[in-house]
């Protein structure tokens, strides 16, 4: 009895000297403001009905001017930033274990970063790192000689003339082929050889001066460095001249020709492609998807006809122009001056430490990234972004059988095709293995050119074989962007965008539909445009749409090119309609699947008002917000020739004019800048 109570005794004290259960930790506020976003940023003294972009924006992009290191900055700079911040603490931390394993990981990377960071040690290396290619190229003394050189540098990653890849077969998805296509071009795009106007000119002898320099640092002679220039510009617009427009590359049929090496050679006997895929291991290659064929066998002319030291110019160039950003500052301030500052606006370089991020991301990026989503990615936020890409997937699941221009045949297909998608979140499942790439501290340009040459070995190795859904391309685990993929059939979103305040989940649901909501409703979207609906559910091109069908499509299309053609980017520029259309049509359909989801979830949620603004209100601010950035004049002009994608504001305002649902969220009245009458909207998905 007495043990009994003793016992009592102590397990009464106990209980009551037990310490409570932890408090949960706090909620973590949005990033941006309380419900998600930054009232900051509103310009009230612009009617939302006028110009919504500078509604939405206006006040950040007053309060936040273009940084000097930057030639575009918005959002996706911003989490960039911050992602970049912890990539830096990986890499600094893993260069300072100099106990790490040979060959690991931490290892690879903290190697990378020591060369990368080694200034000193790069600055005595001076012109060292490539002066063997310079060597090897300037004893050239036959085409048999030039054509080996240039065999060599495709194999080491650089692509003058043309370019080697591995790609799924648009016709055949399952399967991996070879795949050759025009390349070797200095300046961004062939209309910046060929346009007239005043801005091109300009940049084009500012070309001409920057080869001439590089030249001279390379130690040519400086009588010869300007005939060496003259000599590349030359080349080079002949090559432009030969190229195929960004506008006709967009559609897959038109570089896509199934060709046997007999005939490639017999089309360009100059390139003696037989050695030169048996130099890659692939020896056994009987035909591959030769992009251009046009461009090819004028590429085979000039390497007939043009005199053999302008291709000798023209190597050393691609030489210089691959390594400049990895050798001593001398050439790095020089190509960061025309790149940069002449090409995009920019007006200083990036600290040391953001570049070698970049590069140690670009180069090593999957063993960086095994690290970065350990820090930066949880299983929650994976269990919660497929939440929001289901309830996408549902609104269009909804969207498709109410389409009034699409017939019943048709409709079936795009319905298979939505219920074979493929989702990839954060990170690959089976990471790239690099175990054959040796990653030291010593040179950090070799160590680049060696990474280079790595990548083009595998993409061969893949070359014939069944195609690996875990293949995410050029998307390392930190990218902060998000794609679809026609042959595929898959969206991806890699952790790196997965981040606030793209995604926040923390802030009003209505905000994180617009944001990011809209981004998967886009990628969803680019299924459908005018690239992804010429392939089916297999990620095969097929046509699967009847005649009628087809026409009403390219009917609504066509007022997408319209819109975005008229969209003046300066006074001799605008958009080109043609070449932005999929990016217009993700944007537009993407943003109205975001909205019918988000009503969705309204049947179980209340409709609150934040801050003033209505959930449909808050809606657009979380799109129109994610879009928001200042750029340079320069690089307006670059991306308006080269990139599918329009500029925040035409991406905001041509978008929204178009729903009459951003109509009724702000109360516009007819004729509002922001409402087009109900015959000129455009309305796809």
């Amino acid at each position: 009895m007495k043990k009994t109570l003793l016992f009592l005794i102590a397990f009464a004290f106990a209980c009551t000297t037990a310490k409570p259960p932890a408090p949960p930790p706090p909620k973590p506020k949005p990033l941006l403001g309380e419900n998600g976003f930054a009232l900051s940023q509103i310009d009230r003294s612009v009617s939302p009905c006028d110009d919504f972009y500078q509604y939405a924006v206006g006040g950040w992009r007053k309060a936040n001017p273009l940084p000097a290191i930057y030639s575009r900055y918005g959002r996706f700079e911003e989490v960039a930033e911050r992602n970049r911040q912890t990539l830096r603490d990986i890499l600094e931390k893993s260069a300072a274990d100099t106990a790490a394993e040979s060959g690991s990981g931490t290892q690879k990377i903290g190697a990378f970063w020591y060369a990368c960071m080694n200034e000193s040690g790069i600055e005595q290396q001076g012109l060292g790192p490539i002066r063997e290619d310079l060597d090897r190229i300037n004893a050239i003394d036959s085409r048999a000689s030039l054509v080996s050189e240039l065999h060599r540098q495709q194999q080491k990653g650089v692509a003058p003339v043309f370019r080697f890849s591995a790609q799924n077969d648009i016709k055949s998805s399952k399967n991996i082929i070879a795949t050759v296509s025009q390349a070797g071009l200095g300046l961004p795009d062939r209309e910046y050889y060929l346009r007239d106007d005043e801005k091109f000119k300009t940049t084009r002898r500012e070309y001409v001066a920057h080869l001439t320099k590089m030249f001279e640092l390379a130690g040519v002679a400086w009588r010869k460095a300007p005939s060496n220039a003259e000599r590349v510009m030359a080349l080079e617009t002949e090559l432009a001249r030969a190229s195929m427009a960004r506008v006709d590359q967009r559609k897959p049929e038109n570089t896509y020709h199934i060709t046997a090496v007999s005939e490639l050679q017999s089309i360009a006997p100059q390139f003696q492609w037989p050695s030169f895929f048996t130099a890659l291991g692939l020896g056994d290659l009987r035909s591959l998807n030769v992009a251009q064929p046009e461009y090819i066998r004028e590429a085979n002319r000039l390497l007939d006809e043009m005199p053999l030291e302008t291709w000798k110019a023209y190597l050393r160039w691609n030489v210089l122009d691959a390594a400049a950003p990895q050798l001593s500052s001398a050439f790095v301030n020089q190509d960061f001056a025309f790149r940069q500052t002449v090409l995009s606006g920019t007006k200083e370089n990036a600290p040391r430490w953001q570049r070698c991020v970049r590069a140690a991301d670009a180069n090593i990026g999957e063993v960086l990234g095994q690290e970065y989503v350990k820090r930066a990615f949880t299983p929650e936020a994976k269990e919660k972004m497929n939440a929001l890409i289901d309830n996408l997937v549902a609104a269009l699941r909804e969207d498709i059988p109410r389409l009034t221009w699409m017939g019943p045949e048709t409709k079936e297909t795009a319905m298979a095709k939505l219920e074979a998608f493929r989702r990839r979140i954060g990170y690959p499942d089976t990471w790239i293995d690099y175990a054959t790439l040796d990653v030291g501290r010593d040179s950090y340009p070799a160590k680049v050119a060696a990474a280079r040459a790595f990548n083009l070995r595998r993409a061969a190795s893949r070359v014939g074989k069944p195609d690996d859904p875990n293949e995410w391309g050029n998307f390392t685990p930190s990218t902060v962007n998000a794609s679809y993929n026609s042959t595929r059939n898959n969206i991806t979103f890699p952790a790196g965008i997965l981040q606030p305040p793209f995604y926040d989940p923390n802030a009003d649901d209505a905000y994180n539909y617009g944001g990011m909501g809209r981004v998967i409703g886009h990628e969803m979207t680019h299924g459908f445009d005018d690239q992804g609906a010429k392939f089916d559910p297999e990620g095969n091109l097929r046509n699967w749409w009847t005649e009628k069908d087809l026409d009403n499509f390219h009917a609504r299309a066509e007022c997408i090119i319209k819109q975005y053609g008229a969209w003046k980017v300066d006074e001799n520029l605008n958009l080109n309609g043609e070449l932005v259309t999929g990016e217009a049509i993700a944007d537009l359909g993407g943003l109205t699947l975001a909205l019918h989801a988000y009503h969705k979830s309204l049947e179980t949620n209340p409709r609150v008002t934040l801050d003033g603004f209505s959930p449909e209100q808050r809606f657009f601010l979380g799109f129109a917000q994610v879009g928001r950035q200042n750029m340079a004049a320069e690089e307006a002009r670059r991306r308006a020739l080269t990139d599918p994608h329009a500029p925040g504001p035409a991406r905001v305002n041509l978008t929204v004019s178009n729903m009459p649902e951003f109509q009724d969220a702000w109360n516009c009245a007819a004729g509002a800048k922001m409402v087009r009458p109900e015959g000129e909207r455009c309305r796809i998905w």
